[in-house]
């Protein structure tokens, strides 16, 4: 079948490009069929990578890398083999456990539910990775034979290029199989101590590599004889970056194995940041130094690598130890390690964090990876826009660990952070100490040291330990320097990166200023947004940005957003004159985007300038083209303008000028990709538009889109926005906006349900059928895992519970519109519903707009509960189904939560949702004897209860209006209130 015949046509096919597509075919069918329904897939490949199995290969080879020389066609099978057996390594080593669908009540399933799940699961990954151990020897030759000629040359130019791309690809397989083959060491039996003896090896072979001449150096010194320099020189690279990668990931995941080798490996790594110039250092491949700053990262963060977490707990799968079911081994102390291998790194990091060794590799971090380049220099001014660009990326997290990216500044980012984060005290004193030392020299060194104390302000100032007056640094050193008034042409470049500096190490640290600190500080940071320095001006754009949104605290108001407030109007006019500055797109974002937080942090304290703001839109609407951030930005600031100020804004004559324009680019549908792009930030404007609007003044205006709306729910796009805006317009606008769409509706609103009826009418609760095919497991191990198809799946089980609710809002709002459309759009999808409620996998999220839905519709129809639940010819089922949903609609309607508890306003919200479900209880049992006989003693009681807490609590018709419907009278003005 498929199995048989994709080796073969992987193997023959001329195009690389159809190649590398049938590689991953093979490799998604190892995902389900590795070991148990193709158990010699990994040692078919691996027998054709080393040549034992002679397999035919393409009589020519077409397209690939254009920088990849080629090798003989009677060789192509060989590196295809070794790339697809990466490929399926990577599969197998990936698989995860998917629970499929939720437990009972909606909730996941609980301990002792999952206790068989995750054993069979752990036993499958047993089982997958003793059958993928099996090849770890025969990588191992290959790697070794392979290397070999790779470092040392051949005779042959062509045997070369083929064993050099086949010892990569080797390693490449070893960062795999490694982790897999840890798990499969397990106990001490003879199989297990013959594993771990190869894997121990083979880790040290991948250090000899990397210290060969021609591989640690680059550029090499010298190439073989018969080997172009260049050529040898990317090979060269390539083996180096896949046996540092492979020592990375044997770290990560099996420390133990790798212990030994740390002594000799960390230093290949270290000491070229401690040795060579920095010329040297930026001239690396950016890839290279990637691959040695992971490293060198992952023994750091290490913990077996820590005497000082010695006898810690083993983070290692201790909760799927735990759930499985093999005891508490996983969660106990564990005992101080006597491996020597283990002593021996753990002496190996010691030393590189002593003291003298530690402040030395700070230093060299600051002052070779973090500095400024003569080239950055340069761009500063032919590229202002592009040399801020650059640095917008660098993750400035308090205490987290930043992305590692392929640029110096970045891997070096991503050393300090992790240094500051195992000897904290220690490098920080060394970054404070090393500033003070440049003080009196140049800018671009005080730049880099400022830049390393941005980058740590989680250590320096957070916590219990704070290691950093800010305050002092503040008004002795950084204010002055924002205060200076520097020209584009005549002031330095390095004095104006200094300065860029101090905006972004103030907003970094705003958090530690005291209230009158901080008002000065924001305005001297937003007086930049005017500085003749693009670079400059951007940053303190970002920083305003910020700062504004800094202390916004639901209805608090604290001095600090008070001193925003008073320089807001003066920070806005500087933004919209820098936003008519830059050219490129992301520059304008940010500049929008500080816009967009003064509003917000503002409200209504704007509405005086609101027409001076407004008066800038049209120009920017016009600049926006057809960006997708541009038009982001600009519903973000309509969007906040419009929220905070209400029709005063949607009113006015500029803003319509944008608005509607906007809104009508954002929502066309018709346009490739615009319903992926902008259209739900779009319906939300839309959304905030319509609360928003008075219908005697915005009623045509409004009345003019809904032919857009009707094209967008047609389509079924969005529908928890796009209902919700059709919702607000049927009140504002009356019935016949409904009217017109209703078979539409009655389909779109059982489509939306219909996912949630059928998972909640299945009986199984098995996550998966047959042996595991369906399957995934998780190693915890790597940094290839899946996780964009993992957070795939979550986001459409997501989706389908919002679509359902949005469609249960909409019906009962339906229902209470018009008895007539309620019966014709929600009656069905309701119905539904209903019958799914005594399902014990009902999604609990959604159990109360279905009561509240269903609610609606016995007002309407009070026999319809009879009716949906009828008894069966020989028993009373459906009187139990009645009483069961009964029973559970009374349980939903008197759980209240603390939050409520706290609200008065909340309190009476409930009060009105209970007494509702007391009256549409009350109707199906007057109307129904089978009701009235099934749950007429618990609708009797929760009515008795309902109107008892309304004799005590003496509320009274005004107060519960004002708490339902105050917030829409005051907003809509002279709409409908609906209930």
């Amino acid at each position: 079948g498929v199995r048989s015949a994709l080796p073969a046509l992987l193997f023959r096919e001329s195009d690389e490009t159809v190649a590398l597509h049938l590689s991953l075919a093979v490799s998604n069918a190892a995902l389900f069929d590795y070991p148990r329904r193709w158990p010699g897939l990994l040692d078919d490949l691996a027998a054709v990578a080393s040549g034992e199995s002679a397999t035919p290969g393409p009589a020519a080879v077409t397209g690939g890398k254009a920088t990849s020389r080629p090798i003989p066609p009677n060789q192509v099978p060989r590196v295809r083999a070794v790339r697809t057996l990466r490929y399926c390594l990577r599969a197998c080593r990936n698989r995860r456990v998917v629970v499929k669908g939720p437990g009972p009540r909606g909730t996941m399933a609980n301990l002792g539910d999952l206790r068989g799940l995750v054993a069979r699961a752990v036993a499958e990954r047993a089982e997958v990775s003793r059958a993928a151990a099996g090849c770890l020897g025969r990588l191992g030759e290959g790697t070794l034979s392979n290397a070999a000629v790779a470092v040392e040359g051949c005779q042959q130019l062509e045997q070369w290029r083929t064993q050099s791309r086949l010892a990569v690809g080797y390693v490449r397989c070893l960062a795999e199989l490694l982790p897999m083959a840890a798990d499969a060491i397990g106990g001490a039996d003879d199989g297990g101590e013959k594993l771990r003896a190869a894997a121990v090896a083979l880790l040290g072979h991948l250090v000899r590599i990397c210290g060969h001449g021609g591989v640690r150096s680059y550029p090499p010194p010298n190439a073989p004889a018969g080997v172009d320099a260049e050529e040898y020189a990317r090979m060269a690279d390539k083996l180096y970056r896949a046996s540092v990668n492979c020592l990375a990931a044997a770290v990560r995941s099996a420390p133990e194995l790798v212990a030994g080798e740390v002594a000799a490996a960390l230093p290949l790594v270290v000491e070229p940041l401690m040795t060579l110039p920095p010329a040297s250092l930026h001239a690396l491949p950016a890839k290279r130094l990637a691959a040695s700053t992971s490293f060198a990262r992952a023994c750091l963060v290490e913990p077996l690598y820590d005497a000082r977490q010695a006898g810690r707990v083993d983070r290692k799968n201790a909760l799927l130890a735990l759930v499985s079911g093999r005891g508490r081994g996983a969660l106990a102390p564990s005992p101080p390690s006597p491996d020597p291998a283990v002593e021996s790194a753990r002496a190996t990091l010691t030393a590189l964090l002593a003291a003298g060794t530690v402040e030395t590799l700070a230093e060299c971090i600051v002052g070779k990876l973090l500095r400024l380049t003569a080239d950055e220099v340069e761009e500063w001014d032919a590229d202002p826009e592009g040399r801020y660009e650059c640095d917008l990326h660098v993750d400035r997290g308090g205490g987290g660990l930043a992305e590692l990216g392929d640029g110096p500044r970045q891997c070096g980012c991503a050393l300090l952070q992790v240094l500051v984060r195992r000897e904290p005290d220690r490098v920080a004193s060394s970054l404070l100490e090393l500033t003070r030392r440049v003080a009196g020299g140049g800018m671009l060194d005080r730049e880099a040291c400022y830049r390393a104390l941005e980058l740590c302000h989680g250590t320096m100032v957070l916590g219990g330990n704070r290691r950093l007056d800010f305050g002092e640094w503040h008004s002795s050193e950084l204010a002055p320097m924002l205060a200076a008034d520097l020209a584009a042409d005549t002031s330095p470049v390095e004095d104006r990166a200094m300065q860029a500096r101090a905006v972004q190490v103030v907003d970094a640290y705003s958090t530690s200023l005291g209230e009158a600190e901080f008002g000065g500080a924001f305005r001297s940071v937003a007086r930049l947004m005017g500085a003749p320095d693009l670079v400059t001006a951007l940053c303190a754009a970002r920083a305003t940005g910020h700062m504004a949104l800094m202390h916004v605290r639901g209805t608090d108001d604290p001095p600090q957003l008070a001193s925003v407030r008073e320089h807001s109007v003066f920070a806005l006019g500087l933004a919209f004159d820098l936003a008519r500055r830059v050219e490129g797109e992301e520059c304008l974002r940010v500049t929008l985007m500080a816009v967009s937080s003064l509003v917000e942090a503002n409200g209504v304290a704007l509405e005086p300038v609101v027409r001076a703001i407004a008066e800038q839109l049209p120009g920017l609407w016009e600049r926006a083209g057809d960006s997708v951030p541009i038009h982001g930005c600009l519903l973000s600031v309509l969007q906040h303008l419009i929220m905070k100020m209400g029709y005063s804004t949607v009113e006015n004559t500029h803003v319509q000028t944008v608005l509607f324009p906007l809104l009508d680019y954002c929502t066309d549908i018709t346009q490739v990709n615009r319903a992926e792009t902008l259209l739900e930030d779009g319906l939300r404007l839309w959304l905030v538009t319509l609360v928003s609007s008075r219908v005697s003044t915005m009623g045509q205006s409004l009345t003019s889109m809904l032919p857009r709306l009707e094209q967008i729910v047609r389509s079924g796009l969005e529908p928890q926005l796009s209902l919700k805006v059709l919702q607000t317009n049927a009140k504002l606008l009356g019935p016949q906006v409904v009217e017109s769409l209703a078979p539409v509706l009655a389909n779109l609103l059982a489509k939306l349900v219909d996912p949630v009826v059928r998972s909640s009418s299945v009986t199984s609760s098995s996550p998966g059928g047959g042996g595991g095919d369906n399957d995934e497991m998780d190693d915890g191990s790597g940094r290839q895992a899946p996780d964009a198809e993992r957070q795939d799946r979550a986001d459409r089980g997501k989706e389908t519970i919002q679509g359902a609710a949005a469609a249960l809002h909409f019906a009962a709002f339906v229902m209470r519109l018009s008895p007539d459309l309620g019966r014709r759009i929600a009656f069905p999808a309701v119905a539904e519903i209903a019958r799914s409620l005594p399902g014990e996998r009902f999604p609990a999220p959604l159990l109360e707009p279905a009561f509240d839905a269903l609610g609606r519709m016995l007002w309407i129809e009070p026999v319809c509960l009879a009716e949906l639940f009828p008894n069966g010819a020989a028993d009373d089922d459906g009187d139990r189904k009645i009483a069961a949903v009964v029973g559970r609609w009374i349980e939903v309607s008197t759980s209240v939560s603390v939050l409520t508890m706290m609200s008065a306003r909340a309190q009476k919200i409930t009060f009105i949702e209970q007494k509702g479900a007391a009256l549409s209880l009350c109707a199906a049992v007057f109307r129904s004897p089978r009701v009235a006989r099934a749950a007429g003693t618990q609708v009797h009681g929760y009515a008795r209860r309902v109107l008892e807490a309304e004799t005590r609590s003496e509320v009274d018709l005004d107060s519960l209006v004002e708490a339902a419907c105050s917030v829409t009278r005051r907003v809509v003005g002279d709409g409908p209130l609906g209930d």
